[in-house]
């Protein structure tokens, strides 16, 4: 990646802005390759600019189509323009362009060091009219460099919507992690965007390698088009986007990228850098896991704009990129407990809606959360818990939860838990299910519901009772004995994270843990399999047919060592199973195969971001302080360490990487 980009003339250099920005630092790990990432601002004809430098070396130049790195386009226009700033201004630690006007706005762009590999650019729009516009962040990067996106390593030029790649937006590629970067011999640049919850929906990234521009954007400046749900619920989720930020008169809005840059010899390093430079730049960064898996939650955050005037809240938490805009009550309750965000959390609880709730578990994980929800100051809707109560009784039959299949299914032995695939057939009830219905019942007597204390304990009696003593294992239902269920417990490991109740007894857990370990592949816990492990008949070992769910295998591991499993053991397991999802990228999958390992179905898969959350109030209620072995022994098979309070990368010191 090396060589120079030719400058525009007449540039004179006048200010570095690292010189303004530093901040003061711990020292780096001995032997750490990190060096220091800055712009330098210059100023050539009468407009400042900016180039990037990566320690000694110039990594991003000066577009002379945008001396300053920021184009905007407002309504009427056709093509992004470059935006030139003649002012500077400096404030503590930040420095700022502008202001300039740009038709009906008064715009301003701000830099500010976050940490050695990690600088912030904020853009300060004003309207002084009611104005739509979009914005484009780039970098123009020097030649020889290797470009992609979060997923793909790219030769053409490329689009990618976060809102792209579902059914319901199937006109461009979809990205769920907004980033675009260039790789050198020994290390990665690229540019970030912020959640797409935060811009109204409007987030793209684009690389270009003709043109070596890496690009984030608010909008595209399309015309409206219809986004609705075709194959679920499709009158729920309907409405008009199009490609516009859009401000009232006197609005003021922020808009937060970041330039990133590290050591990389890989794209899996790229990606990883990628992650890393979000986590340190929200705060989340105690270990990789914890930036992997809140990132995962952060960006699949939207605004709830296609439900109308509708009083419900103002997010939602998608599954996943291709799974398009709705919001499942199981996805969307791992990830906001994961991000930690009372706001989000309350209000994209408040977004739940009816049909959303009467089938599967969701009416169990709906009340769940709105135990969670009240807690952190939300106020569940009181109509729709009660609704959601009697949905779960009614099909309760002495302590047991029996769920009906989703209205139209073409299979009634369908859509009977999360994972919707597996048939059940009437008057068979899930063991799955059944650790939520014990938690539902729990948030019930919290939330003031008509609930008895002696019918929780039947419900937990239930459970327990469907644990199969001859086989030493819970099946995956009450009827089929000999089908091994590895989603049986986490229903239970989420109802003692919430409510600190240990559901069943050590005995049944460690025998089926104990069980499982025997029967298991190099690559987890199939899903369901027959009693010694091998695949149902006509199973692939991918997805729900005999594949791994890291969060099954993790609950599993968890609730043995709360139940006396020895923590050495415990935390070996759920080493050797986060190892296997991160062995072809840093990020958490649907599902991996069980006879290969490769990973199936969506990458930065929703659900997984529980696990961060799920073991962080493990640990406070088991009374285990200090640092987590399990995030430590990752970071050290990733190459990450700390630098004061920021994670930095060190690609050499690395044994987990793609092996194929």
């Amino acid at each position: 990646m090396g060589g120079r980009i030719q400058r525009p003339g007449k540039l004179v250099l006048v200010a570095l802005i690292y010189g303004v920005l530093l901040l003061s630092s711990v020292p780096m790990r001995e032997g750490a390759s990190q060096q220091l990432l800055r712009f330098v601002l210059g100023k050539s004809d009468g407009s400042w600019t900016t180039k990037l430098m990566y320690g000694d070396r110039v990594v991003g130049g000066i577009d002379p189509n945008a001396p300053a790195g920021l184009e905007m386009m407002v309504r009427g226009e056709d093509r992004f323009r470059g935006v030139r700033f003649a002012q500077k201004q400096r404030s503590g630690r930040r420095m700022s362009l502008g202001p300039c006007e740009v038709g009906p706005l008064s715009v301003r762009l701000e830099f500010a060091r976050e940490s050695e590999g990690l600088l912030r650019r904020t853009l300060i729009v004003t309207a002084h009219k009611p104005a739509k516009f979009a914005a484009r962040w780039s970098l123009l990067v020097v030649p020889n460099a290797s470009f992609s996106t979060f997923s793909h390593e790219e030769k053409s030029a490329v689009t990618c919507d976060t809102l792209g790649g579902g059914p319901e937006y199937p006109m461009m590629r979809g990205e769920a992690f907004p980033a675009a970067m260039a790789r050198g011999s020994n290390y990665v640049v690229g540019v970030l965007a912020d959640s797409p919850g935060n811009w109204e929906n409007r987030c793209l990234v684009a690389v270009d390698p003709a043109l070596r521009r890496l690009a984030v954007m608010s909008g595209d400046g399309h015309a409206p088009r219809e986004v609705k749900i075709r194959y679920d619920a499709p009158n729920a989720y309907r409405g008009m986007i199009d490609g516009w930020q859009s401000l009232s008169a006197g609005e003021t809005r922020r808009y937060d990228t970041w330039v990133f840059g590290g050591p990389a010899l890989s794209h899996y390093d790229a990606q990883l850098t990628a992650h890393l430079a979000l986590a340190n730049a929200k705060g989340w960064n105690g270990s990789a896991l914890e930036a992997i898996l809140r990132n995962t939650a952060y960006l699949n955050v939207r605004r709830n704009l296609l439900r109308g005037a509708s009083p419900e809240g103002r997010y939602i938490f998608i599954s996943g990129i291709g799974y398009g805009w709705k919001q499942w009550v199981s996805d969307a309750f791992w990830q906001a407990a994961a991000l930690e965000d009372s706001e989000k959390l309350a209000e994209a609880q408040r977004s739940i809606f009816l049909s959303r709730i009467t089938y599967e578990d969701n009416a169990q994980y709906f009340l769940i959360w709105a135990a969670l929800a009240k807690r952190a100051g939300g106020k569940p809707d009181s109509e729709l818990l009660r609704k959601a109560y009697k949905y779960l009784r009614s099909h309760e039959r002495d302590g047991i939860y029996y769920p009906p299949s989703i209205a139209g299914a073409t299979n009634k032995k369908n859509f009977k838990s999360y994972h919707d695939l597996l048939e059940y057939d009437d008057g068979d009830a899930p063991v799955c299910n059944q650790g939520f219905h014990c938690g539902a019942l729990l948030a019930a007597k919290e939330l003031g519901l008509p609930i008895k204390d002696a019918e929780i304990e039947r419900a937990i009696s239930a459970y327990r009772g469907m644990f199969y003593a001859q086989g030493g294992y819970f099946p995956t239902s009450i009827m089929q004995h000999n089908h091994v269920g590895q989603d049986a417990l986490y229903g239970a490991a989420l109802t003692y994270a919430v409510f600190g109740r240990k559901l069943l007894s050590d005995e049944e857990v460690l025998a089926h843990w104990r069980y499982s370990q025997r029967i298991g592949t190099p690559y987890g816990l199939r899903v369901i399999s027959m009693a010694d492990g091998s695949l149902l008949p006509g199973h692939s070992g991918v997805y729900q047919y005999g594949g791994s769910w890291f969060l099954n295998d993790a609950a599993n591991h968890l609730m043995a060592e709360l139940h006396g499993l020895p923590a050495g053991e415990a935390d070996a397991a759920l080493i050797k199973r986060i190892e296997a999802e991160l062995a072809f990228a840093p990020a958490f999958n649907e599902s991996i195969s069980t006879l290969n390992g490769m990973p199936h179905g969506h990458q930065n898969y929703s659900w997984n971001s529980g696990y961060w959350w799920l073991r962080q109030q493990f640990r406070k209620r088991m009374g285990q302080g200090g640092t987590d072995p399990v995030a430590a022994e990752i970071d050290r098979r990733l190459g990450v360490f700390r630098n004061g309070a920021n994670l930095f990368l060190e690609p050499g010191q690395a044994t987990l990487r793609p092996q194929r």
